[in-house]
């Protein structure tokens, strides 16, 4: 399955036509996934198993098991005799999440504090710089891809199963709310300080340090993501 911010293989091309693989529902569930993170199907947003089997050349049932393990992992909601829908964020929901965020990836630093983390401040290095390059071309897509890799390669790096789990949901519900407030900051600047100072942090085994930082980083993003999920809210309903 491929990961929360990329887009996964669309399979063997024959001519103009693309042989789904064979876990098609997981399939057409990345697919659907990376749209709902990029707004493509907008929160609120109706879900059709038709136009989406249309879309994909894929029958309903296959769909239909695509937006339920979307509905699993928290990005679609389905009302009886309604159909499926992308979640809709209250601002009251966006405080929880960000609030979880918070002490899950504070629990990631505390985790790393009791791990060997040269091997693993390299590659948070060179993704930083893969960032930084990505910046500078102003690619939002590969900015975005490579920021969940960051972030991604620290819970992995905990080894442990219990916050991988829980933060694998937490990251899929969060991702369209920080894609889109991404969006709206993205800037051309060669440096994302955050990054370069907690790698920096966490190599010099300054977890204390590394935790305020993780902690003020998610808290301070909070009111604006608020405001800037509603204003991308209205304009898509302008359209």
């Amino acid at each position: 399955m491929a990961s929360a911010g990329s887009l996964p293989a669309a399979g063997k091309e024959t001519g103009n036509v693309v042989s789904l693989p064979e876990t098609i529902p997981y399939f057409l569930a990345d697919r659907i996934k990376a749209g709902i993170i990029r707004w493509r199907y907008p929160p609120g947003s109706s879900l059709r198993e038709a136009d989406l089997a249309a879309e994909y050349g894929a029958s309903r049932g296959p769909v239909r098991e695509a937006l339920r393990i979307l509905e699993l992992q928290g990005l679609v909601v389905h009302a009886p005799r309604r159909g499926f829908k992308v979640k809709h964020y209250t601002a009251d929901d966006l405080r929880h999440l960000y609030r979880l965020r918070v002490q899950l990836e504070a629990e990631v630093i505390d985790a790393l504090s009791t791990k060997a983390v040269d091997g693993l401040c390299d590659a948070l290095d060179r993704i930083n710089g893969v960032m930084r390059d990505f910046a500078a071309r102003r690619d939002l897509e590969g900015y975005f891809s490579n920021n969940i890799e960051f972030h991604q390669l620290m819970i992995d790096s905990t080894e442990s199963s219990v916050l991988r789990t829980i933060l694998h949901q937490v990251n899929a519900m969060s991702l369209p709310v920080r894609f889109i407030l991404l969006s709206d900051e993205f800037s051309g600047r060669a440096d994302y300080k955050y990054h370069r100072d907690i790698t920096q942090a966490i190599r010099t085994r300054n977890f204390k340090l590394a935790r305020r930082m993780t902690v003020e980083h998610i808290t301070a993003n909070l009111q604006r993501v608020i405001d800037v999920y509603a204003e991308a809210l209205d304009r898509h309903r302008e359209r």
